[in-house]
């Protein structure tokens, strides 16, 4: 009996739009665009160089995130390198290795600048980093199904050192990360992980930690010519890096609190209140019950029985919200068309791979038999 793998993202576009899904799901077609894409290039980044930084025995400095960047690069853009890239394609690109580099130097000084906050580092002890899993799912009757797995893998497992309890850790990365927090509480991939890393290790995981950086680098604190720094509202910046620019511009002050306070005391607070309504950073939990997880796991068996049903129909599910940034938008419109979709598949995609940050390659995905049957 053929052992089928769904994977949570690859659910999610199922059920978003399964022409999407037949292009790219490992169950199916399997493919990407030969271009990586943007996001997905700078996702990827981060998630190596944070695997890296909680990997190390030590806390690096911001010289080590930089090398683990660079590492990470001097991989991905070798493929890159060997594409005819339009200019605005490289632009691109640059733009990403540019903002990439700010958001990872300016992680670092927040992290640093938070201690002894109850979702620091200070109180986490990361257990796992890029965790693979591969677990049975329930069927309705509350049994371990030996047909259909759910599969994947998460960013880590951490413990709070203050209680004892055990958390998924799962890096985000943003535009906005108040408007990503308000999807989070109804996210199936975190009820997902949930139940695939209690299978694993057989201890009760409380939820999950995101930790969620805004994809923008804060502005660089205003210098006026007198020396002092500016406290212009329209500055986009953190409490975190302005207190380092007090420290750069004002050396034999900046270790005495009440100069601060008398100088800038207010300018910190209001960049500490607006964190909260448009923050760089945030670490989130979001808590599953065991009945919330339970129901979850039954949910992704009954769509994985459409998933790997040969006769499940390959409609697409066009709206702006779908189709705005769609990576297959072309033999999508090919499609409808009746033109020759398989040969714009050959030209424009290649096999879809992962990169692998625990030993620092692409791994082509596996291939998947596609079976029909009772699960």
């Amino acid at each position: 009996m053929y052992k089928q793998e769904i994977h949570i993202s690859d659910m999610t576009t199922f059920k978003s739009c399964r022409r999407l899904w037949y292009f790219s799901s490992l169950l199916q077609r399997g493919l990407e665009p030969n271009v990586p894409y943007a996001p997905f290039f700078s996702g990827r980044a981060i998630h190596y160089c944070l695997e890296r930084y909680y990997g190390e025995l030590t806390p690096p400095l911001v010289e080590a995130m930089q090398g683990y960047l660079q590492t990470f690069l001097d991989k991905e853009m070798k493929d890159v390198a060997g594409m005819d890239l339009w200019a605005m394609e490289e632009t691109m690109f640059e733009e990403q290795v540019e903002l990439i580099s700010g958001m990872l130097d300016h992680y670092v000084l927040w992290v640093n600048s938070n201690h002894n906050q109850l979702w620091s580092d200070d109180n986490l002890e990361f257990i796992s980093l890029e965790t693979e899993f591969s677990v049975p799912l329930l069927t309705p009757r509350g049994n371990r199904s030996n047909r259909v797995f759910l599969a994947g893998r998460f960013d880590g497992l951490v413990r709070r050192r203050d209680n004892g309890t055990y958390w998924i850790w799962e890096t985000k990365t943003a535009a906005s990360p108040k408007r990503l927090q308000a999807t989070l509480d109804n996210n199936e991939q975190s009820g997902a992980y949930v139940y695939a890393a209690q299978q694993l290790i057989g201890e009760n995981i409380s939820g999950v930690l995101y930790n969620i950086l805004r994809k923008k680098v804060p502005a660089a604190p205003r210098v006026l010519k007198s020396g002092a720094l500016s406290q212009a509202q329209d500055q986009d910046t953190t409490p975190a890096l302005y207190l380092q620019a007090i420290k750069d511009n004002h050396p034999g002050l900046a270790d005495d609190p009440q100069w601060i306070m008398d100088n800038y005391g207010p300018f910190l607070q209001t960049l500490m209140d607006r964190q909260s309504e448009k923050p760089f950073f945030l670490r989130i939990p979001i808590r599953r019950t065991s009945q919330e997880v339970q129901g979850l796991s039954q949910r992704i068996w009954q769509v994985a029985l459409e998933m790997t049903r040969s006769s499940t129909a390959l409609y697409t599910n066009a709206s702006w919200g779908t189709c705005g940034n769609c990576r297959f938008k072309g033999p999508c419109l090919a499609w409808e068309a009746g033109a020759d979709v398989d040969s714009i598949l050959s030209r424009e995609y290649r096999p879809r791979r992962r990169w692998d940050p625990l030993v620092g390659q692409d791994l082509e995905e596996p291939e998947h038999e596609y079976t029909n049957g009772s699960h």
